[in-house]
């Protein structure tokens, strides 16, 4: 036997199916606000010192201070030093005492950048022995 639909049992239909509806629609937006942006690296590794690295968050705001082959607190122009910049997805050499300043002009890395830059996923102060690399989503 079929039973038929009253008005209110299909009244009652529709507004699960809405709150349904709107529930996933709802579940979409949070979880695009809250994923990094398309293409953005997981990480920054600098490379220092006799073989040291420091893997830092590509979304993490961190200064990154380093002298004579060590982390340093502060930076003061002393020895050896260079400062890496992380922020928003991008790593930059904000300062270095060497003698060209090559790594500063060497600009922004991120994950744009990389495609055009002619060291690619690098910035390289060679006179310090210092290196910071792009490691993207999945590498």
């Amino acid at each position: 036997m079929e039973q038929k639909t009253t008005g209110s049992h299909r009244k009652r239909n529709w507004i699960l199916t809405g709150a349904v509806i709107l529930f996933a629609a709802l579940a979409v937006v949070v979880l695009f606000l809250i994923r990094p942006k398309s293409g953005a690296p997981d990480r920054f590794v600098i490379y220092y010192g006799d073989g040291q690295s420091l893997s830092v968050s590509a979304w993490e705001t961190r200064t990154v201070v380093l002298r004579d082959g060590e982390i340093a607190e502060r930076a003061t122009g002393e020895g050896e030093e260079n400062v890496i910049h992380i922020e928003n997805g991008e790593a930059w050499m904000e300062h270095a005492n060497c003698r060209h300043g090559e790594c500063m002009e060497q600009g922004r890395l991120n994950a744009e950048s990389v495609k055009t830059r002619p060291l690619g996923t690098w910035i390289i102060c060679a006179p310090h022995r210092v290196n910071v690399e792009y490691r993207g989503i999945g590498q």
